[in-house]
């Protein structure tokens, strides 16, 4: 995709979570010097995100360019290859830590998001929704078809058809949150090395959704806390293709 091919894009969503258009939209912030230092983390928020690189994130990077450098990076000593479903350990260590004073929380992925815009916007828009917790959205329709039931569900519901959850990118209140990812943790293993998030054969996993992603266990699990949980459909929060 050409540059001008993003720029006629221009998502006005102030999270953008799509690699390729992140890294156009993060040179774009640093030309536009007068972003430098422009915004604050709100009080009652707090930004995190899970990283296990040397360097600074994608995400950091954003962050720490419109000044805001009191966020959380998430890391933890962990056995074999990184897999995302660690991440869902971690931040909820670090909520039952209680190191966390706020009400609300944002998380991104660190490799693929950024932060483009006033994070105080994110919290508005995402306090005009009246749920507890939105993640961001995606057309990514994988495991969904060993959980068919489940998929109907989610078309029927849908404001916005052709969305399906996508576990890199939400924002919700602490304790809602803390609620949603024990749950997740029932069908997580943490000596398990190796996970799936794309299944040909629903047969290989038996005890589905265990030995799967994170996105694909809280696509399994959305159900049970509709209409509080819910996604991002319309992308005014998150961009994500």
């Amino acid at each position: 995709m050409t540059e001008k091919m993003y720029k006629a894009m221009s998502p006005y969503a102030p999270i953008i979570h799509r690699h390729k258009v992140a890294t156009w939209y993060i040179r774009a912030l640093r030309k536009a010097r007068w972003m430098r230092n422009a915004y604050q983390r709100p009080k009652n928020l707090t930004i995190t995100t899970v990283s296990t690189y040397p360097k600074k994130s994608l995400f950091e990077q954003s962050l720490t360019y419109l000044g805001i450098t009191d966020y959380i990076v998430l890391n933890e000593p962990f056995r074999g290859p990184y897999r995302n479903t660690l991440k869902v350990q971690w931040i909820l260590n670090y909520l039952n830590s209680r190191e966390c004073k706020t009400k609300y929380l944002l998380y991104c992925d660190a490799r693929d998001a950024i932060l483009k815009d006033d994070p105080q916007l994110v919290l508005s828009l995402f306090k005009n929704t009246g749920k507890k917790l939105i993640f961001n959205s995606t057309s990514t329709k994988r495991a969904l078809n060993c959980m068919r039931d489940k998929w109907r569900w989610m078309r029927e519901i849908a404001p916005l058809k052709g969305r399906y959850l996508n576990a890199g990118a939400f924002i919700g209140e602490v304790s809602f949150i803390k609620k949603v990812l024990k749950k997740t943790m029932e069908y997580i293993d943490p000596d398990e090395l190796e996970i799936r998030s794309s299944i040909a054969d629903c047969d290989q996993l038996p005890e589905f959704p265990k030995g799967t992603s994170d996105q694909v266990i809280l696509r399994y699990i959305f159900d049970q806390f509709y209409p509080d949980m819910d996604i991002d459909y319309g992308n005014r929060i998150f961009y994500r293709n």
